[in-house]
């Protein structure tokens, strides 16, 4: 009984360490998604054009982020999906624009 409860109990607080860590990565995936739109205007690789679409798309993805938050200040496990799903997406677009072959 000592044995599961012990389990139990670890599994508890692996998860309730997890959490915070997992909201903590949609925040570290902002900040370099960030970084590769700032190094793309400054290398060539994105235009103006390019680069103000891609901002308002992340600036947009920003507030999701805080929209889904402002409950409770967590992100539950749909949330964290749909966050996750979205900022594929954007990693996506930044990697076809710096890709495509046009500058400025």
């Amino acid at each position: 009984m000592k044995k599961n409860l012990w389990a139990v109990g670890t599994l508890v607080l692996g998860l309730l360490v997890a959490l915070p860590a997992s909201a903590a990565k949609a925040d570290r995936r902002q900040v370099s998604q960030q970084a590769r739109i700032v190094q793309g205007v400054k290398s060539g690789e994105l235009t103006g054009r390019e680069a103000v679409r891609l901002q308002h798309q992340h600036r947009e993805l920003r507030r999701d982020i805080r929209q889904a938050r402002a409950d409770d200040g967590r992100l539950d496990a749909r949330e964290r999906a749909s966050i996750q799903r979205e900022q594929n997406q954007l990693n996506r677009r930044i990697y076809r624009q710096k890709h495509d072959g046009q500058s400025r």
